[in-house]
């Protein structure tokens, strides 16, 4: 599994902690590949097309182990202990409460931390 992290952009004196979610080896970074070849309406699965990498393109729910976003008791990368954030956290970090274009936003903009077992 590969870890993939968002490091919240955090403002003086704000503390949003950083999060993460588990993804399929080497998954986001084609799911990437496959949205930076879409125009901009690419963001809803109906929207996909066939490309290069594939006879399909990739769904979310094929990148991502689970749509369980983590982060850790420190709040920063992964040390401590792994817990869910609150979902008024994710809403303010993320600007939405909709957990599908949180874990899309993760993917696609997070750091991917290299496969872990």
């Amino acid at each position: 599994m590969e870890k993939i992290c968002y490091k919240a952009p955090n403002q003086p004196g704000q503390h949003m902690p950083d999060v993460f979610v588990m993804a399929e080896p080497g998954m986001a970074a084609k799911y990437r590949a496959q949205r930076s070849h879409q125009g901009p309406t690419g963001n809803h699965p109906h929207h996909l097309k066939e490309t290069d990498l594939g006879d399909r393109p990739l769904a979310l729910v094929d990148v991502v182990q689970s749509f369980d976003i983590y982060q850790t008791s420190t709040g920063k990368g992964f040390e401590g202990n792994v817990a869910r954030p609150a979902k008024s956290d994710l809403a303010s970090l993320f600007n939405t409460e909709n957990p599908e274009a949180i874990v899309e936003q993760i993917v696609l903009q997070g750091e991917i931390q290299g496969s872990r077992v």
